[in-house]
């Protein structure tokens, strides 16, 4: 039996999947990290904010790596497998570009705008993933049949 491949570049379906994945093992990392420091780490002060933080991170590079492969894997696109693979590589480097682009602008903002804050973290962690997404599937784009030729 001969499954279907679709023939259409799936940049949306990779933007969509990472998306939605990335924001839901967000949150479920950072609760796990936030029992974990709540049950083994009782007594801690600033270290029990750690755990949180790291769930979080993992849960943000697993979930946009699960959800850009379950998304193009499921609606039948080629190469989903090498572009989750070329996802997993480069967005720890997306985390860390973030990470430093996000306090930078916090604490130059934060003065003039103290409720921007509340809307920056989910609009820069969106947009990072939809620009990792995009790039992953830019690198790993099949070729169009009449380009194969």
């Amino acid at each position: 039996m001969i499954l279907h491949r679709s023939t259409k570049s799936g940049y949306l379906a990779a933007i969509i999947g990472s998306l939605i994945g990335a924001i839901a093992l967000i949150f479920l990392g950072a609760y796990l990290g936030g029992l974990y420091a709540k049950y083994f780490m009782p007594n801690a002060s600033l270290d029990g904010l750690l755990p949180p933080i790291f769930g979080s991170f993992i849960g943000w590079w697993v979930g946009e790596v699960l959800g850009c492969w379950l998304a193009l894997h499921w609606l039948g696109y080629r190469k989903a497998k090498k572009t989750a693979i070329h996802l997993a590589m480069i967005t720890p480097c997306g985390i860390i570009t973030w990470l430093v682009f996000s306090i930078q602008v916090s604490t130059r903002i934060e003065n003039y705008y103290p409720d921007f804050q509340r809307y920056l973290m989910p609009l820069s962690v969106s947009f990072t993933t939809i620009i990792l997404a995009w790039l992953a599937r830019f690198n790993t784009k099949p070729l169009s049949p009449r380009q194969n030729n």
